[in-house]
């Protein structure tokens, strides 16, 4: 007697279906990292819109400063941050505080992109939360050990946990 033995679906299908699925319900941690997100964003097109239209001069000038240290977008100390400025001189004649609000408003559109598609119950934006911010742990960790701020160490403390908490709770990356 021949059994029929049902073939496992391909790796990709398998990924696609996944993340195609709907996420279960919010807990509060879940809402936490929702506001979290969408405030973010909020504030990171504020400095965007200050750093483009409001120039860059007086009081705006301390404040852009320490924004950019506490927010670990001070380009003068990141080879990453480097290599993108010059990539943008072959590209055009961004100004450093242009270039710094397109990245600004880039980060903004991906903090509210998660935002948005967690309070949607979107199963990729758990994905995507946990990868986005996963990659910037060891960076900040990095901050943390050479130049600690309260923000700084708040601010890994929460992604670690953001990280550690979807990831187990939500079983991203098991049996897909």
């Amino acid at each position: 007697m021949a059994h029929a033995t049902k073939e496992r679906p391909h790796y990709l299908q398998r990924l696609w279906a996944e993340l195609g699925r709907m996420g279960g319900e919010h807990d509060a941690f879940i809402k936490v990292i929702i506001v979290e997100r969408i405030v973010k964003s909020l504030v990171l097109i504020a400095l965007a819109i200050g750093l483009i239209f409001a120039g860059r001069s007086g009081l705006l000038t301390q404040w852009a400063d320490y924004a950019q240290d506490q927010l670990n977008l001070n380009a003068d100390n990141n080879v990453i941050e480097q290599i993108l400025f010059r990539l943008l001189a072959y590209i055009g004649t961004f100004t450093h505080t242009t270039a710094l609000a397109i990245g600004v408003i880039a980060y903004a559109i991906l903090e509210g992109t998660e935002g948005v598609g967690l309070a949607m119950r979107r199963r990729w934006a758990e994905y995507l939360t946990v990868i986005a911010t996963g990659i910037l742990i060891p960076y900040e960790a990095y901050e943390v050990i050479h130049r600690a701020t309260l923000f700084k160490v708040g601010a890994l403390l929460l992604n670690v946990a953001v990280v550690g908490y979807l990831a187990y709770r939500k079983r991203l990356f098991v049996g897909v």
